[in-house]
């Protein structure tokens, strides 16, 4: 399309117009948003795309860096003197328009220096920015606490500053690669982030499916705490709090398919199949009782990231890692499957991990892993039954373990229809 332009008009006239459209459509978007508030504004239609023609001009016809920074510095000026003038005559605080108004210069300059798509992109980014401020503001207000920026913060430092200064070689005999551990806890971290800023965005108030959805992905063992207890304290429900337990115990086996599929997708094919079949099992039962309860379950899910909890997931995974190739080494399969059932009674993250890359490295063999994997994660849901048995009601542990038990089958048989133990 660019170049069919380009056979009827000027290069430099394509571009022109184009450097008023982007400009355009931030200053549109400005404009729109102070009229409709009645404020006093830097700039709105007419401004950006003069700004955006200025940053062009400069650039594309005078061709001089230095003129280009003179232009930059003295445009910069003149809107740090609007800034202040408007502070100071009308109280205002933001400055987020001042700062839209020098991007759009930067993709005059862009655009003039040939990235036609790259400063296009660029701007619909910066409009949509703009035009989502209320709703990040109110999400920002309703949502980020205090703590939780504490917890951001402390998560971009650990995985963006402290693993590239971990040393990437490995150690000892055993092949302890000190980056590729710590990657794993990013990793684990980040998917326990996204669904924990989810159950905040959508609540865990908003019923007991929504609630068990979310806390699968989160942690399906303060899922099953949760609702046992509360199955104590309102008998009635059992029945629907049973179910969520099931249906967020059979997310975890998703959750395990998304780690496997990130670190190695061929063992998570394989996983697939029985992860699918697991899910199906205890969805079936979640539907097929489930009754249009209006009751809800609160459910308070700690945030993911502490730096002693990292600490902790990072030398327990480090841990499981050590054991894995030990007693691969010294005794064979069983030795992993018995580690995959001791694994399984504390958490299924750290040998889910540890059996994925191993397997990918080629030290454990993909079948091996993939049984140490279902032995763990049926270990793990048994002892979310025996949770449900000690703190929840009868009929609410009758239920869980109808489903469990099911769900132990399915696993047996999917173990020895593949033939997984030769």
């Amino acid at each position: 399309m660019e170049a069919l332009l380009l056979k009827w008009v000027p290069k430099w006239f394509f571009l022109l117009v184009l450097s008023i459209l982007i400009g355009g459509l931030i200053g549109l978007e400005q404009e729109s948003y102070h009229r409709k508030r009645e404020e006093k504004h830097f700039g709105g239609i007419r401004t950006f795309p003069l700004i955006s023609m200025l940053g062009f001009s400069t650039t594309y016809f005078l061709n001089n860096t230095a003129i280009t920074v003179i232009v930059f510095a003295c445009f910069s000026l003149m809107i740090v003197g609007e800034y202040l003038y408007e502070a100071f005559y009308f109280n205002k605080k933001g400055i987020t328009t001042e700062v839209a108004g020098l991007f759009t210069y930067v993709l005059g300059i862009i655009l003039a220096k040939g990235f036609v798509i790259e400063s296009a992109a660029l701007s619909i980014i910066i409009t949509l920015i703009l035009s989502l401020r209320d709703y990040i503001h109110g999400f920002i207000e309703k949502y980020i606490y205090e703590k939780d920026m504490a917890a951001i913060l402390k998560f971009l430092v650990v995985s963006a500053i402290m693993y590239p200064l971990l040393p990437n070689e490995s150690y000892t005999f055993l092949k302890l690669n000190p980056r590729s551990i710590w990657l794993m806890v990013v990793l684990i971290s980040s998917i326990s982030f996204a669904a924990y800023f989810a159950t905040k965005l959508l609540g865990t108030k908003k019923g007991i499916m929504i609630t068990a959805l979310l806390g699968g992905l989160l942690s399906s063992t303060a899922t099953t705490l949760a609702f046992a207890k509360r199955s104590k304290e309102v008998p009635e429900l059992s029945k629907e709090l049973a179910l969520g337990i099931i249906l967020a115990s059979s997310i975890m086996f998703v959750r395990q398919w998304l780690i496997m599929f990130i670190i190695y997708p061929s063992i998570s094919l394989k996983f697939l199949l029985f992860g699918v079949a697991v899910f199906v099992v205890g969805l079936i039962f979640f539907l097929s009782k489930h009754s249009k309860v209006t009751q809800s379950v609160d459910v308070v899910f700690s945030n993911p990231y502490d730096l002693s909890h990292a600490l902790f997931f990072g030398i327990f995974y480090t841990l499981i890692l050590i054991l894995s190739r030990l007693a691969n080494m010294y005794l064979g399969s069983k030795g992993v499957y018995l580690l995959g059932f001791v694994s399984g009674l504390a958490d299924v993250d750290p040998l889910t991990i540890s059996m994925t890359q191993l397997s990918k490295d080629g030290v454990i063999a993909v079948n091996v892993a993939l049984v140490s994997i279902i032995i763990s994660s049926i270990t793990n849901t048994f002892v979310k039954g025996v949770y449900a048995n000690m703190f929840g009601s009868k009929d609410l542990s009758r239920c869980v373990w109808k489903a469990f038990a099911f769900m132990g089958v399915v696993s047996i048989l999917f173990i020895l229809g593949k033939n997984l133990l030769l």
